[in-house]
């Protein structure tokens, strides 16, 4: 089972998105915080992502984020 992650963008990413859009270079890792599992990324816009781990509940509700890669 994938791990959701709850983006400052409105958005919803699996794990495997978020890799996909970093092998992709659509974004770039900023930094990121171990202990709460949050990171940070700059896309190739320029603009900050921030992501946070969702909880279990809301990323079985949501669905795979099909927009456009930030």
């Amino acid at each position: 089972m994938n791990a959701w992650y709850s983006g400052s963008d409105g958005q919803y990413y699996s794990d495997t998105e978020i890799w996909e859009r970093l092998e992709d270079g659509i974004w770039r890792v900023c930094c990121w915080n171990a202990e709460t599992g949050e990171e940070w990324m700059e896309t190739d816009a320029g603009e900050l992502v921030h992501l946070a781990p969702a909880p279990d509940e809301q990323s079985r509700q949501s669905t795979p984020s099909e927009s456009k890669p930030n």
